[in-house]
This record gives structure tokens, C-alpha cells and sequence, in this order.
């Protein structure tokens, strides 16, 4: 690719972080909580898709989105069906129209935030380069545990108050059954797992280029980090307001929630972050896997 080219590449990335960060603001400037949704995880989809470019290539970027979408739509499919994965619930008509009662909107948050999160693990871990024996399972371990990072934050705003979707008979986190997280896990570490192991077997090169930038592998990070920024922004700027969408789920104060999941989100997503920035800031030269 030539240096003009990734020029752009990098332009976009930049563009939909703007669009993210605008958007944790969005209640100032009138825009819903559902629109707001909808535009910060297409945002989200379209950084997957340039940064991705650089970082995975095509290929391997269409096998890590076919297979996210593949098995996230499987198990949530399974999943509102059923109960079986991760609890009895339904999805309202929020999120747009359905394919077997789940929006095609809810696969474009698992790509958006399944990328950062495995983003930050491999950042962590030091693997941005080809994976070598069996670290591609402690990357999909510490991808699978970032990523319901954000779920704990963010699934009672989107359930309880918003009705994104529903549990049917609540839960003891603020009306989310615990059942939901350890379905959460387990998809996530399947398609992750499933990903890396084609990974494996069709190595990255070395970092180089943009790709050896401590930079280029800081803004998925961002992305992460500005998701559990809304979580505390959101609520400041009036963007959460009564009546719950599911009262029978929880009884509690909007205060009490409000404060308790800011502090969710500044204690639970926030190490991931602080980890992976550190260690890009730390590492000289950044980001080379090690054997």
C-alpha cells in the first residue's frame, strides 16, 4: 500500500474517533440514546474496517468479521430462543428491524468491540506480530475478559433503563441476571479462539510501517476507552433519564445506578487501557511479538 493511501486509512480512523467522542455527548446536542447507539457502533464497524486493513490485511480481516458475526449471531439467535446462553430475554424493536428476533445491529457492536478488546490483549501481551505456539489462547483469554469488561458496564443502561433489550426475569446487577456474562464469555472466547487459530496458521508479518507506530495501535484503545467514557458522561449530560424501561427488574434509585456504574466503568474498562498505553508508551520498539 502505497504512503498516501494509509494516509487516508489513518484520516478515516481519526474521523470516527471524532464521531465516537461527539456522540458521548450527544444528549447536549439533542440526538437520542438509540441514534446515538446506532451511529457510535457504525463509527465503530467503519475503524474496524480501515484500521483492520492495515493491521490484518483483507483476508485475515474478513475471516476475524465473518466468524464474529457467524458465531455472536448463533448465540444470541440461541439465546433469545431459548434462554439457554445467556438468560431468557428479547430485543425490543430499539434497535431496529430483526433476523430471528435479533437486530443486525447487535453483530456490528460485537465487530466494533471485539476488535478493540482483542486489540488491547494482543497490546498487552506484546503479540501485535505472528502468534507462536499456544499464545493465540491467552490473547483470545485476555480479549474475551476486556470485552465483557464493557458489557458489565454497559448492560444496565442498554436493559434496564434504555430496553434494548429485556430480561425476563431480571437479575441481581441491576435487573442482569450473572447467567448473562458467562454466556457473554463464552461466545466471545469461542469466536476469538476459532479467529486466532486461523491466525496462527496464516502468521502476520512483523510490525512495520504504520503498523510499527506506538500510535497506529493506540487508537483502538481510544475507541475502547471513549465507550467507557460515555459511561460516565452520558448520565452528566442528561442523557439518562426516568422511567426505567424494565422497573420490575430493578427498584432502585437512578443515583444509585448511575454512580454505581460510573464507577464500573472507570474501574473495570479502565485498567485494560491504562495497561495497553502504558506498555505502548514503555515499549521500545513497540509492539514486536516475542517467541
Amino acid at each position: 500500500m502505497s504512503h498516501r493511501a494509509a494516509q487516508w486509512l489513518i484520516a478515516g480512523m481519526l474521523a470516527c474517533l471524532l464521531i465516537t467522542a461527539v456522540m458521548d455527548f450527544g444528549a447536549l446536542l439533542g440526538i437520542s440514546g438509540d441514534t446515538n447507539a446506532v451511529l457510535t457502533l457504525l463509527a465503530g464497524v467503519v475503524f474496524v474496517i480501515l484500521h483492520g486493513r492495515l493491521a490484518l490485511g483483507w483476508k485475515r480481516l474478513a475471516v476475524f468479521a465473518g466468524v464474529t458475526v457467524a458465531v455472536s449471531f448463533t448465540a444470541e439467535a440461541v439465546g433469545v430462543a431459548t434462554g439457554w446462553v445467556f438468560g431468557p430475554y428479547h430485543y425490543t424493536d430499539n434497535l431496529g428491524f430483526k433476523i430471528l428476533g435479533v437486530p443486525p445491529l447487535v453483530q456490528a457492536g460485537y465487530v466494533a468491540m471485539s476488535y478493540a478488546s482483542l486489540t488491547i490483549a494482543r497490546v498487552i501481551l506484546g503479540k501485535l506480530g505472528p502468534l507462536r505456539g499456544w499464545s493465540f489462547a491467552a490473547v483470545a483469554l485476555a480479549g474475551a475478559l476486556v470485552m465483557v469488561s464493557w458489557d458489565v458496564a454497559m448492560d444496565p443502561y442498554q436493559s434496564t433503563v434504555s430496553g434494548d433489550w429485556i430480561w425476563h426475569d431480571g437479575g441481581p446487577y441491576f435487573g442482569v441476571p450473572l447467567h448473562n456474562y458467562a454466556g457473554w464469555f463464552g461466545t466471545v472466547i469461542v469466536f476469538l479462539l476459532i479467529y486466532l487459530a486461523y491466525e496462527r496458521a496464516h502468521p502476520l508479518p512483523e510490525p512495520a510501517g504504520a503498523t510499527a507506530c506506538r500510535w497506529f495501535w493506540a487508537l483502538p484503545v481510544f475507541y475502547y476507552a471513549l465507550l467507557g467514557l460515555s459511561i460516565v458522561i452520558v448520565p452528566l449530560v442528561g442523557g439518562v433519564s426516568l422511567p426505567f424501561a424494565s422497573p420490575q427488574n430493578y427498584s432502585g434509585s437512578l443515583d444509585v445506578l448511575e454512580q454505581s456504574l460510573t464507577l464500573v466503568a472507570i474501574f473495570v474498562m479502565g485498567p485494560p487501557v491504562v495497561l495497553a498505553l502504558a506498555r505502548l508508551g514503555l515499549d521500545r520498539p513497540p509492539a514486536a511479538s516475542q517467541p
